[in-house]
């Protein structure tokens, strides 16, 4: 890795932590994904992180990666299932991943999380809905849910059968979308590497 000057940050990423999680909750709503042994596979497109391209100057003000070159993550379960997505990222980008410096303005980067979600069965930004974000300056979470493929605008269908020994969920597989990208604003920051966590959590509704 180059190193530019000392007023330069080299590079800023952040790094995915994937959870998938299976636990109940009580709620009003039947949930027909947890009667039967259905999976959900969470993968990364691509090997890169979501990266904010340097050289970036510090005091430089306003970064932004766009939606059409966000971060994306594939979501592969039954398609007529729907599932929750929780997202909750750090409201800051740290010098070398470090989270004791949160208060600290000159080893800290404000950012600001953006996501959206396909479920057409195409990786496609142009027909991505948005994932409302709440932003604050200690973290950035949303929820959404929807179905791994989109109903069209139909009411879902009757309840499906339970899966029996012969059950290949690999036959009504379906993949969705998820895009992360968003927007950090450059201090009067000392150089160095500065990172992030976004966690992501995926279970059938």
């Amino acid at each position: 890795m180059k190193n530019f000057s000392q007023h330069i940050i080299e590079l800023l990423t952040l790094t995915f932590l994937i959870g998938i999680s299976a636990e109940s909750a009580v709620s009003q709503d039947i949930r027909f994904g947890q009667y039967g042994e259905y999976t959900i596979e969470l993968e990364d497109i691509g090997l890169e992180d979501l990266i904010f391209e340097g050289p970036i100057n510090s005091n430089s003000g306003i970064y932004d990666v766009e939606l059409i070159d966000s971060k994306v993550l594939s979501i592969i379960g039954v398609k007529y299932l729907d599932v929750d997505v929780e997202i909750t990222a750090d409201g800051k980008l740290y010098l070398d991943g470090d989270p004791s410096y949160d208060s600290d303005p000159q080893r800290s980067i404000p950012f600001t999380l953006q996501a959206a979600y396909a479920n057409d069965g195409e990786n496609n930004v142009t027909s991505s809905k948005p994932i409302a974000i709440a932003n604050n300056p200690s973290l950035n979470s949303g929820t959404t849910r929807f179905p791994i493929l989109s109903r069209r605008q139909q009411p879902p269908g009757p309840p499906p059968s339970p899966p029996t020994g012969d059950f290949d969920q690999s036959l009504v597989n379906e993949t969705a979308y998820l895009y992360f990208y968003g927007q950090i604003d450059v201090g009067n920051v000392v150089a160095g590497q500065y990172r992030g966590t976004i966690n992501v959590t995926v279970e059938y509704r």
